[in-house]
């Protein structure tokens, strides 16, 4: 025979009336949230501001030497065997100085005063038959030299290249800046 379950007693009966069905907790919030995603999020906001920095400043560089490269092109161009080789080189040469240094520090140069003035503004040596191009033969069309317009040309392209923008002679700045001119 089956067994009845008890009866609850009235005492016990209010007891179980009280009682309610089992509840869920709240699904946890997605905000606040936790510190480690703050810290997260602060990190990728600096990782994207520093790139962000370097993609300017490599836009910025690429600007300021655009000018080389476009020199550069130009020289390449120039057909060494004609005869106003030197001249167009030497053109090309007083464009970048001026760009770089000014038309008051550069502009006026001519002869040994301008292959100073190229010497001391980067770190490369003229050749001999570029030195004789530019200070004997720059100006004459007659007689000009294929191989020393070459050199000429090869100095050209590595002062374009290796010029340095803070650099200016103390000779051509205190020449040309009217301080000269007082005395």
């Amino acid at each position: 025979m089956q067994q009845q379950p008890a009866q609850p007693s009235p005492a016990e009966q209010a007891l179980l009336n009280q009682l309610r069905d089992i509840h869920t907790p709240d699904p946890i919030s997605w905000w606040p949230p936790a510190p480690g995603w703050w810290l997260l999020a602060a990190a990728l906001a600096a990782c994207l501001y520093f790139f962000f920095r370097w993609v300017r400043q490599r836009q910025l560089r690429w600007s300021r030497n655009r000018y080389r490269k476009e020199a550069v092109r130009l020289l390449q161009a120039v057909d060494t065997r004609e005869p106003d080789a030197a001249q167009a080189i030497n053109e090309i040469l007083k464009r970048v100085a001026v760009t770089t240094y000014g038309r008051q520090h550069c502009g006026n140069l001519t002869g040994q005063e301008w292959l100073n003035f190229l010497r001391s503004t980067a770190e490369v040596d003229c050749p001999g038959p570029a030195e004789t191009v530019l200070l004997e033969q720059l100006y004459r069309a007659d007689r000009w030299d294929e191989q020393g317009n070459n050199a000429l040309r090869d100095y050209a392209i590595q002062w374009s290249r290796s010029h340095k923008r803070d650099r200016l002679p103390t000779s051509a700045s205190m020449v040309y800046s009217g301080e000269a001119s007082r005395v």
